[in-house]
């Protein structure tokens, strides 16, 4: 029963809402796609989904689900068809771009006529956070530029103007990323990972209670 209304919580997040939308038969390519965090999750609900990701980093690494190709986004075009899918993913990406802009078009060119991309990413308040030093060796960051591969933090403001004028999108919606169902679970979860010297879920929950990510939500007109 506490496990069922954990995901229940859990699965109340905006970017997970969005992902449980989703149909068996999309085509869904995820720009950065990492070792396939959010691919995982949407296996969970929709294993029979055709997903792509691009990243820079060795094959190996990357969940076999994920069809995948190494590609630089600051150098490369989209190596797909155009109009080809029917959701893109975009999460934490953004801010480590030199020209993020310059993806505009090709972002537009391989989705679909109606279809739909989800866009998060550190929001600019991030920057105002103390650097944490609990269990440094752990990694991920509290302020924003604990990350050294971090460019500059977004506004909502500016994720509606990168999904409007250079994808040529209608935004849906713009936010802050918050759970509030979550915070409650997020406060024993920090003093838990406190006990624990579990860095990470202290920063994941903390994430959320501050809201330190923005995210955008757009359809191709």
């Amino acid at each position: 029963m506490l496990n069922k209304i954990k995901n229940i919580v859990l699965n109340t997040g905006v970017k997970q809402r969005f992902f449980l939308d989703f149909k068996n038969d999309y085509k869904i390519l995820e720009l950065g796609c990492g070792i396939g965090r959010n691919a995982m999750f949407i296996k969970k609900h929709f294993n029979e989904v055709e997903y792509h990701g691009i990243d820079i980093l060795s094959e190996e690494k990357v969940d076999s689900f994920i069809d995948f190709q190494n590609v630089n986004l600051e150098k490369s075009v989209l190596p797909y068809e155009t109009e080809y899918f029917d959701v893109i993913i975009f999460t934490h990406v953004l801010e480590h771009l030199n020209n993020p802009l310059s993806l505009g078009s090709e972002i537009n060119r391989v989705l679909k006529s109606g279809g739909k991309i989800y866009v998060e990413a550190p929001n600019w308040t991030s920057i105002l956070v103390p650097s944490f030093g609990f269990h440094r060796e752990q990694h991920n960051p509290f302020n924003f530029y604990d990350d050294p591969t971090h460019i500059k933090p977004w506004t909502k403001h500016g994720i509606y103007e990168f999904l409007s004028d250079n994808c040529n999108f209608k935004v849906q919606k713009v936010g802050v990323v918050r759970n509030w169902l979550r915070i409650p679970l997020d406060f024993l979860i920090i003093i838990g990972g406190i006990l624990r010297g579990n860095r990470r879920r202290i920063v994941s929950s903390f994430w959320n209670i501050y809201g330190w990510c923005v995210f955008g939500i757009a359809e191709k007109k």
